[in-house]
């Protein structure tokens, strides 16, 4: 590990990439929720539907994919196809999350790092009537997260991904190989251009 390296093997340079998406990624949804009132900005102690909740990211537990498939009559597999793409923290431990409406082309995929912090709607969440497609068997994150409250979503333990295990993917992928995303993930962030770091 040479000194421009950190503990993750990241380069400064890499670091400050992705330090500087995850920046714009955050101003995005404070400029989103400034479009779109959440109720606890005029004391209101209920969903309003604004869709705020459904901009940011939402991934269910590994134990929550086969009620929402069934919800929906579809197989698992054909749920993961449709509206789910792979995603990682660490290249450790991978997850499936929603997919975000624009994100349509790479379902049932690994999301390439560089499409990480996509803007939009969560797929399954319907613009015109303002509802969530599977809000009865929402996963756990989406029941937690309760805009109406100060703190809101704050705890981590209660997102989806703290659910998810090293092999909890292979539940749902058995010929998933996390070394392949490993190495498009370094190959995607050394193609950036310097200047936009």
């Amino acid at each position: 590990m040479t000194e421009q390296q950190t503990r993750n093997g990241m380069s400064l340079q890499e670091r400050a990439f992705w330090r500087q998406l995850t920046e714009d990624y955050d101003n995005y949804l404070r400029l989103m929720s400034l479009r779109n009132p959440m109720a606890v900005k005029f004391g209101l102690k209920s969903c309003q539907r604004c869709g705020q909740c459904c901009l940011r990211f939402c991934t269910p537990r590994p134990d929550e994919i086969e009620p929402i498939a069934s919800y929906l009559k579809l197989s698992v597999d054909e749920l993961i196809g449709k509206y789910m793409v792979i995603d990682t923290p660490d290249c450790k431990t991978f997850f499936l999350r929603w997919a975000k409406h624009g994100e349509e082309d790479i379902t049932g995929g690994r999301i390439p790092p560089l499409r990480t912090y996509d803007r939009g709607y969560c797929i399954l969440f319907d613009e015109k009537s303002r509802s969530c497609m599977i809000h009865p068997v929402r996963p756990h994150e989406a029941r937690y997260v309760r805009c109406w409250k100060s703190g809101n979503g704050s705890d981590r333990n209660e997102w989806g991904i703290s659910a998810w295990g090293e092999r909890d993917i292979f539940k749902f992928i058995s010929d998933f190989d996390p070394y392949v995303f490993a190495q498009s993930r370094a190959t995607e962030t050394n193609r950036v251009p310097s200047n936009s770091i």
